[in-house]
C-alpha cells in the first residue's frame, strides 16, 4: 500500500518535479506551519507558566485561531511530504513517534484551552492553576520533542545506529 501511495502521480510530482511548487514549496510550507504551531503554543505555554504577566490569560484564547491555521498548513504539507516518501516514512519509528508527539501536543493545547482558558473562573486570577501549568509543560515538551524527532526522520541511518531501530 505504501508503494502505491508513493508511486502515485502526486507522490512522483512532489518528489521528482523540478518545479519550485513541488517539493521546495511543500517543505517550505511545512516549516512555516511548524513555526506558527510551535511558536503560538510556546507563547500560550510560557504565559500560563508565568512569563509576561502583563498579558491577561484570557487573551490567549485568541491565539488558537493562528494555531489552527498553522496546523492546517502542516497537515496539508505533511500529507504531501508523506505521499512523496511513504515507503520510508511509513516504516520509520521516528516518524510515528513524531506523529504521536504532535497528537499529544494538540491534545495538551486544546485541553489547556477548554479546561482553563475558556473558563472565566479559572482565569479570574493572574496566575494559572497548577493543572494549567502542567498542561503547559506537557505542551512544550511534546512540541519541542516533535521538532527534534521530526528532524531525525531525515537521518534514518543515524537513528538506527543510535537506537538500533
Amino acid at each position: 500500500m505504501l508503494e502505491v501511495i508513493e508511486n502515485s502521480a502526486l507522490g512522483v510530482w512532489v518528489r521528482e518535479s523540478p518545479s519550485i511548487f513541488a517539493y521546495t514549496l511543500v517543505l517550505s510550507l511545512h516549516a512555516i506551519g511548524l513555526a506558527i504551531v510551535v511558536g503560538m503554543n510556546t507563547v500560550v505555554a510560557l504565559r500560563v507558566l508565568g512569563f509576561a504577566p502583563g498579558i491577561p490569560l484570557a487573551s490567549l484564547r485568541n491565539i488558537y485561531a493562528a494555531i489552527w491555521f498553522g496546523f492546517a498548513i502542516n497537515a496539508f504539507s505533511g500529507v504531501l511530504l508523506f505521499v512523496a516518501s511513504a515507503t520510508n516514512m511509513g516504516t520509520m519509528p521516528a516518524f510515528w513517534a513524531k506523529i504521536t508527539l504532535v497528537a499529544l501536543g494538540m491534545f495538551a493545547a486544546l485541553r489547556l484551552k477548554s479546561r482553563f482558558l475558556d473558563d472565566p473562573g479559572a482565569m479570574a486570577s493572574a496566575v494559572a492553576p497548577i493543572g494549567a501549568r502542567r498542561l503547559a509543560w506537557l505542551s512544550l515538551g511534546c512540541w519541542y520533542l516533535a521538532l527534534i524527532v521530526g528532524r531525525l526522520t531525515g537521518y534514518p541511518e543515524l537513528v538506527e545506529s543510535w537506537f538500533g531501530i
